[in-house]
């Protein structure tokens, strides 16, 4: 920093920077960053602190479905006292088990169809979630309510997504399939209990639901070529709608989100049926029923059914928009709001600083770049369960508004990653995330090799997850701050 010391103190009296500390000239220069100098050469290292405020913004719409390894699905309605009601529900198509066709269709001993001796006897939805996988009130109670699709999906791939706004108006029969009280806690009909999950803390709870019988007939009246071949299936059989009913008086309502696991395996349709065996006669009629086989076939829903979720907000005047002066900055999953932070400013004004001025007998280096946001704990709410996220993620976004690495490209064409770490972890000592910066990165953008974009603050696999962040932004104390470590030295 050899013309710009004075104008860095110069700043921080002014109010942009205020001098945190001293290091002593002690201090293992490996530690902090420079390991290859000599020790003998640092002559002293400092730490700046600036003030950084950033702004709230609200996506479109975000990619939700299961062409991601992450993906899950959210049901429910949360009427959050800072941010607002989110409703979730979600679209799901099943697919086949395998190519071998199901017992009611097919004989394996005689190689023939031998449909006359299976009947059908329930169709059951299954949907597997884990111990405490919810968000708001755990007892609230849902009525769950599940539909049949009127239309086939769109393939869906890298180029063609499922988004968390797609319209379900018109996409589904009127007929219920299912309705069913819920809740997060105690399930279908308050069927779990303490003691139930006390067990089940470590494996997810299976989640049973009876669909209407006609449906049930109708998958097991599927033809050979229908349930051989995934894609006819998905032509007989669209996929089902599962929603919940709006809460029948909203102003005393609080609700709840549950997360379930849809890529495990456990979530899958099972259709019940049984095999009858009788008494045949001399002229080979059949007489008294002597045995009954209850059997089964699985539809399960994995990578090649298309499942997707759907996502709306109604926002409370508490989220401030578009504004540095928010007192606040609202991080929400679920297509829900998100955090922008600008430093390009802050960050070019050590471009002087870290150029090598070859007519100085001293430079500079950046031992470390820490980026601290502190945690707003009115988040939590009593007999609610709203725990405070324990990563916070830090993106750039692409030129579709979708968070992607962040990080910069040299004039080498050496990609350079912003962070040491993309996400954050709560410090519960300083009730704040800390991101670390990575050198390299903050000294190539400040010298103008690295363009500086805007990051963003989301929650990690924000599209399918419930929790939520208050971070303080325009605040006296608890303001995010840069904090830039930095040594001087002899050439």
């Amino acid at each position: 920093m050899p013309n710009k010391t004075k104008r860095l103190i110069k700043l921080s009296l002014s109010g942009f920077f205020s001098l945190l500390l001293i290091w002593s000239c002690e201090n293992d220069p490996a530690s902090i960053g420079l390991d290859t100098l000599p020790t003998s050469d640092i002559l002293n290292a400092n730490s700046i602190t600036e003030k950084i405020y950033g702004l709230n913004q609200l996506p479109d719409r975000v990619v939700s479905d299961n062409h991601n390894n992450s993906a899950s699905a959210v049901l429910g309605y949360f009427k959050d006292p800072q941010f607002g009601i989110v409703k979730a529900d979600f679209v799901t198509e099943v697919t086949l088990s395998n190519t071998k066709l199901p017992s009611f269709i097919y004989n394996s001993e005689t190689g023939e169809e031998d449909a006359n001796k299976f009947f059908p006897d329930s169709l059951v939805l299954h949907l597997a979630y884990g111990y405490e996988n919810w968000y708001g009130d755990e007892k609230a109670k849902h009525k769950i309510q599940i539909y049949e699709l009127a239309e086939r999906l769109d393939i869906a791939d890298s180029e063609h997504r499922y988004y968390s706004n797609y319209e379900i108006l018109g996409k589904h029969y009127s007929k219920l399939l299912a309705e069913k009280e819920f809740s997060a806690f105690g399930a279908v009909a308050d069927t779990m209990t303490d003691s139930i999950w006390g067990s089940l803390k470590n494996a997810p709870y299976i989640m049973k639901i009876r669909l209407d019988d006609e449906l049930a007939g109708k998958l097991f009246s599927l033809s050979k070529n229908q349930l051989s071949d995934p894609n006819s299936l998905k032509d007989a059989f669209n996929g089902l709608y599962i929603t919940t009913a709006g809460p029948e008086n909203p102003a005393n309502f609080t609700g709840s989100l549950t997360n379930f696991s849809m890529m495990q395996g456990y979530s899958k349709l099972v259709l019940h049926y049984r095999k009858e065996l009788r008494e045949l006669s001399d002229d080979n009629e059949e007489g008294k029923l002597i045995q009954v086989t209850p059997l089964s076939y699985t539809f399960p829903i994995n990578k090649g059914a298309r499942f997707f979720n759907r996502y709306t907000h109604q926002y409370t005047s508490e989220v401030e928009w578009e504004s540095t002066d928010a007192s606040r900055l609202m991080v929400q999953g679920l297509a829900g709001s998100y955090s922008k932070i600008d430093l390009s400013e802050m960050i070019t004004l050590w471009a002087d600083s870290l150029s090598n001025n070859q007519d100085s007998e001293l430079a500079y280096g950046i031992s470390g770049v820490d980026l601290v946001f502190y945690v707003d704990t009115l988040q939590d709410i009593d007999e609610l369960r709203t725990p405070i996220s324990s990563t916070l993620s830090i993106r750039h976004q692409d030129e579709n508004g979708n968070p992607v690495y962040a990080g910069g490209t040299d004039k080498n064409d050496k990609a350079v990653s912003a962070f040491l770490y993309p996400s954050a972890s709560y410090d519960k000592a300083s009730n704040s995330y800390t991101f670390k910066m990575n050198q390299e990165y903050f000294q190539k953008a400040a010298t103008g090799e690295i363009e500086i974009k805007p990051f963003y603050l989301y929650l990690p696999a924000s599209s399918y997850n419930f929790n939520r962040v208050m971070l303080f932004n325009k605040h006296e104390e608890h303001h995010p701050k840069l904090k830039v470590k930095y040594v001087k030295y002899s050439k």
